[in-house]
């Protein structure tokens, strides 16, 4: 098998991360998810809380701070930053978007993982020893997902996923300009509306072994 890394995108509430998880140990790869946040973070000087918020539309306030850091003479009416630029290493979602870059690629260089999110589907796309994956799924089905995951009901998950969609759809727009979705940027879709974790699972390590 050429495959040496496995991307996994997921839409909320399709047991996403099972999957990932099944793949890993069918394979015997890693199994990254939070920790290109923490090395990012690292790399960065920075709280994992901080790189997490970056990849996530970030709210007015810090386009306006983050604006400001790229150009000082920039008049500010009515806020002001508290802590001096010049003294002070601001960095911007896009600064630390590249550190999660950074990490995702010295990460697929190592090989033998499964990388969850961070689009690294994108990031990864010219590598020919990767296999890009999303885990989707009716509204429907995930929102019963979102019920069974954090014990709501069925009209809630709706919300949420009503909720997190464009938050998402946002993110790639800003960074990559492209969809999330968008059926190119991956090598295989799979709905999880009637198959099990393990199931889709096994579609992913076949397809890794196709190539």
């Amino acid at each position: 098998m050429n495959i040496r890394v496995i991307s996994i995108s997921r839409q909320v509430g399709t047991a996403g991360e099972e999957v990932a998880q099944a793949v890993s140990n069918r394979l015997g790869f890693r199994y990254i998810d939070y920790q290109v946040i923490q090395d990012a973070a690292h790399d960065a000087g920075v709280s994992p809380e901080t790189v997490s918020e970056a990849e996530h539309s970030p709210p007015l306030l810090t386009r306006l701070l983050e604006a400001l850091a790229r150009n000082p003479g920039m008049p500010a009416v009515g806020w002001a930053d508290p802590t001096p630029i010049a003294t002070s290493p601001l960095f911007t979602s896009s600064d630390y978007r590249r550190f999660v870059e950074q990490v995702i690629k010295a990460t697929a260089d190592k090989g033998d993982c499964v990388i969850v999110g961070h689009a690294s589907q994108v990031i990864l796309r010219s590598r020919f020893d990767t296999v890009r994956v999303l885990v989707t799924g009716s509204n429907a089905h995930r929102a019963g997902g979102i019920e069974q995951g954090l014990g709501v009901e069925e009209k809630d998950g709706l919300k949420f996923i009503e909720k997190t969609a464009p938050e998402g759809l946002d993110y790639y727009r800003r960074f990559y300009d492209t969809g999330w979705l968008t059926p190119c940027s991956y090598d295989l879709c799979i709905s999880t509306d009637h198959l099990k974790p393990e199931q889709a699972a096994e579609l992913v390590v076949r397809a890794a072994e196709l190539r």
